[in-house]
């Protein structure tokens, strides 16, 4: 009785394990060889369609003419008249009897800062950037340049 006992377990085995051969002779057919996955991978991203060759830009080139700017000299006398400070508003200069807030912009372009503290001061800025500073009964000559108009 021990070897039918032993037949019949050998063949349950046997029927049990045949489906799992099928299945990993599937699964073999899924990894591939060093050579087989290089030619994979070379063939990954090409088509069976040639690209367009597109025609190469043409170079376009353009002459800029730069004309240098000219300047002009420029004298201006600032005479600074009175500075009056406030505490809950800005501060104001009379230059060439004309009042200007503290930040303010005369005619030429030029900027004006009342520089309160120690010395109370006028800082006024030319159109070229230079700074020049002046107290209450002062007069400046100041010479700069300035972009001439057409």
């Amino acid at each position: 009785m021990p070897s039918k006992t032993v037949c019949l377990s050998l063949l349950t085995c046997l029927a049990l394990a045949a489906p799992g051969a099928v299945v990993a002779a599937e699964i073999s057919t899924l990894f591939t060889t060093p050579q087989e996955r290089q030619i994979i991978n070379s063939n990954r991203y090409k088509t069976d369609e040639p690209k367009p060759v597109e025609p190469e830009p043409e170079e376009v080139t353009i002459e800029l003419q730069i004309q240098p700017t000219m300047m002009e000299e420029v004298a201006v006398s600032y005479d600074v008249s009175g500075i009056t400070l406030s505490s809950d508003g800005p501060h104001t200069v009379w230059i060439n009897n004309m009042a200007y807030l503290d930040g303010g912009q005369l005619d030429d372009n030029s900027r004006v800062k009342v520089m309160a503290g120690k010395d109370i001061r006028v800082r006024i800025t030319t159109p070229d950037g230079k700074h020049h500073f002046a107290a209450s009964g002062e007069t400046l000559d100041v010479i700069y340049l300035a972009p001439l108009e057409n």
